[in-house]
């Protein structure tokens, strides 16, 4: 028997990613939706045939019985919704941001603890082959002690935060629905803008990667034109001793590449990752290892965060993409936003 997953929020992204990964996956029963749009919930319906569907998260749980459950609605909807689910005893993906509020990212870190069901995090980078092996040469010590991490991430977001998602059609290929002007562009739902939306990819990837710990970070942000932050920069000092730079831009031309590139610096060798060419060469005592290029296809596996949820339900895969490290990069773009605002280096989860 498969898992039962029902998936909370019938936008963009959940019927571009995580709805056709579950009907494709042969371990998993799409046994719900819901959506307070009915429009929304009737075109998923007939698209992906699910068992039900329902307006809100209460009805869902007083009518059917889950073993997980997908999270993809607007940021600020994210602990309403997700918090019922894990008190419910289901393992929940949510979509990034985990929250927008640092407070309620631990409030549902506590509670998928109690409940002891698993908490994740819609980061599919996670799931990069190249990821992996950067991951298990910085654990190995192959580069020996990390003293310096750079991350630079470039994307094609700013009509996102404009609220003209409409131009995006041929860029971003919106396959059933397009975002809501509103989802990203306001910052009462969205919680800021290129932070929010896509330096939590990169940073959660960094600290994934390399198992560093932010204790602090000086940062500046910028608008031009916006509501929301459309670049970031942040310096950051990390436990170890380390320090690091993440730059996010969001103003990448439609018919321009996006990048998303780290250069990791250790006492005994450096690694270079270009995650969207697909390319990761290894430079240690040994000399240089220069990986073969990834295929364009495996360079962001977006099924890959379903199908980890499906197996982590039926009891036979650990948790890629945890809770607590979403919990520890809403700290550090809550700290982020804090520095911008005073133009002072802040504590990642202080308030100083």
């Amino acid at each position: 028997m498969g898992a039962r997953v029902a998936v909370v929020g019938c936008g963009w992204w959940a019927t571009e990613a995580h709805l056709p990964a579950l009907v494709a996956n042969p371990d998993a029963e799409l046994v719900a939706v819901v959506d307070p749009d009915p429009q929304r919930r009737a075109l998923v319906e007939e698209r992906f045939e699910p068992g039900a569907s329902y307006a809100d998260v209460d009805e869902l749980l007083a009518t059917v019985e889950l073993d997980a459950a997908i999270v993809a609605v607007p940021h600020h909807l994210h602990h309403p919704l997700t918090a019922p689910l894990l008190d419910a005893g289901a393992h929940v993906l949510v979509e990034k941001p985990l929250t927008i509020d640092p407070a309620d990212a631990r409030d549902l870190v506590e509670r998928a603890r109690r409940g002891s069901v698993e908490l994740l995090v819609g980061y599919p980078w996670h799931y990069n082959e190249h990821t992996t092996l950067v991951r298990d040469a910085i654990a190995s010590g192959r580069i020996g002690e990390l003293e310096f991490a750079g991350c630079l991430f470039a994307s094609v977001a700013r009509e996102l935060y404009r609220g003209n998602p409409d131009s995006y059609d041929a860029a971003l290929g919106y396959t059933l629905l397009r975002p809501n002007p509103a989802t990203y562009s306001d910052p009462r739902s969205a919680g800021g803008g290129q932070a929010q939306t896509q330096l939590t990819h990169s940073a959660a990837l960094l600290l994934w990667m390399t198992g560093l710990e932010p204790v602090s970070v000086a940062a500046a942000t910028g608008a031009f034109g916006l509501e929301v932050d459309l670049a970031d920069a942040l310096t950051v000092r990390f436990g170890s001793g380390a320090i690091g730079t993440l730059g996010c831009f969001g103003g990448v031309r439609e018919n321009h590449e996006e990048m998303l590139e780290y250069r990791i610096f250790g006492s005994e060798g450096h690694i270079a990752l270009d995650v969207q060419q697909g390319q990761l060469s290894i430079h240690d005592g040994d000399g240089v290892e220069r990986l073969p290029t990834l295929p364009v296809e495996k360079r962001y596996p977006q099924a890959a965060p379903s199908a980890n949820l499906v197996d982590v339900a039926l009891g036979r895969a650990p948790n890629r993409s945890d809770g607590e490290l979403g919990g520890r990069v809403v700290e550090l773009i809550d700290a982020m936003y804090r520095s911008a605002s005073t133009g002072a280096a802040v504590d990642v989860g202080g308030r100083s």
